[in-house]
């Protein structure tokens, strides 16, 4: 396997960003998977992308001092996002500070952004800054997804130097499966460069909030490794759930079994019963359509969990006690209980209503949403469907079949 890739995580998402410590805390676990790169580009940094013109303040930069001197192995990496009409001035002298500070490259996040018509304005951004401040540059085009060319790819990649990255999230903005064919057709639109990839997982950003995301990395075939020039991933707003799927697609990236690291990570760290019962049908880690009983009281026992997740936490034990009532009518006799009974049975089930309309999602409850949308020959973005899918959620499965004994 080539060891000379990007790998690492890139904090990309919408949201509230990271704070200083947490950072710090990521590019320790990081460094100790072997990883090299920490890009600071989260879209809700002020001074990233809407104030992008606006200078670092001095906290921010004996931040990037620190968060640079933390691991000698893991480089940060300064993100901006500068706006339309940026000199080439404005922005070497706005990235100039950060890299005194310490940072030792630069995205060009160009992701995102309404027009598709500024490539050359793109192109010419990052010659200057590569050559102003003596960095590597990496640029996420603003035609970032898909496997075809465009005008924009076209203007951009052609002339555009050899060393300067260009980001692919692959073929949607979010993705089930990662291809090596997938890869070799986005090096053949971007004129035969080795695309560095993007890879929207495991954030939950957006209209993907309600979820977490906790299983293992899937889908991501192996020789990816070998025809693209790294891999940054991005976590979801949840620093600390982050952890578990980025442990397993370290263990991927080493050609390890993702799946069995997972399952050694949510064991040591008391995530499984909570990663369980926010999967979905398709997921590694989903617990099947009929858990047993044993199952759902320990979800219903799950101890208190980090701040961060608390809200999943508490849906998934109410939706446990929902379920275990129902669990409770199913195997009753209902037809020779008395009215007594049935009512002790049934007073239970009366919370469903509230767990129903949590605002967070557990057990496979819809509806499921994930931006899989790509961009066409023209760099337009396209959904697909699966973008939107229903799922019925296996706490209402019981209770459905709770509802129909009682009411046979």
């Amino acid at each position: 396997m080539t060891t000379n890739r990007i790998l690492g995580i890139i904090e990309g998402f919408y949201g509230e960003p990271y704070s200083h410590d947490v950072r710090l805390m990521m590019i320790d676990h990081i460094g100790h998977w072997g990883w090299n790169s920490y890009v600071w580009a989260a879209k809700s940094e002020p001074r990233h992308r809407e104030l992008w013109d606006q200078p670092f303040t001095q906290e921010e930069l004996q931040q990037f001092a620190e968060l640079s001197s933390r691991h000698a192995g893991v480089k940060f990496v300064i993100g901006l996002t500068p706006g339309s009409g940026a000199t080439n001035d404005q922005v070497v002298e706005k990235l100039r500070p950060a890299i005194t500070a310490g940072a030792t490259a630069v995205a060009l996040c160009f992701d995102d952004l309404p027009v598709l018509n500024a490539a050359l304005d793109h192109q010419r951004i990052a010659h200057a800054v590569r050559d102003a401040l003596q960095i590597p540059v990496w640029i996420t085009p603003t035609h970032y997804a898909g496997l075809t060319s465009s005008p924009y790819l076209v203007a951009l990649c052609d002339g555009l130097g050899d060393d300067i990255e260009v980001m692919w999230t692959g073929n949607y903005v979010v993705n089930d499966t990662i291809s090596v064919k997938d890869a070799v057709a986005r090096r053949t639109a971007t004129g035969g460069r080795a695309p560095l990839v993007w890879d929207n997982v495991p954030v939950n950003d957006a209209f993907m909030r309600a979820h977490l995301h906790l299983g293992p990395l899937q889908g991501r075939e192996q020789g990816l490794q070998d025809v693209c020039s790294g891999f940054l991933w991005n976590p979801m707003v949840e620093p600390h759930a982050s952890m578990l799927m980025l442990e397993t697609a370290a263990a991927w990236w080493r050609g390890e079994d993702a799946q069995a690291a997972w399952g050694t990570a949510v064991d040591r760290d008391g995530w499984r019963w909570l990663a369980e019962a926010t999967a979905y049908r398709g997921d590694l880690h989903w617990p099947g359509e009929s858990p047993s009983r044993a199952w759902w009281e320990s979800v219903r026992d799950m101890p208190d969990m980090k701040d961060e997740v608390m809200p999943w936490v508490h849906a998934a034990r109410s939706g446990a006690r929902v379920a275990l009532a129902a669990l409770a009518v199913i195997e009753a006799d209902v037809t020779n209980l008395s009215q007594e009974e049935l009512s002790r049975l049934m007073r239970p089930l009366m919370v469903w209503h509230t767990h129903r309309i949590a605002p967070v999602l557990t057990f496979g409850r819809g509806p499921r949403q994930r931006p899989l949308a790509t961009q066409n020959d023209h760099g337009k973005f396209v959904f697909r469907p699966g973008t939107i899918t229903e799922s019925e959620s296996l706490v209402d499965t019981l209770v459905h079949k709770a509802l129909t004994a009682i009411n046979s």
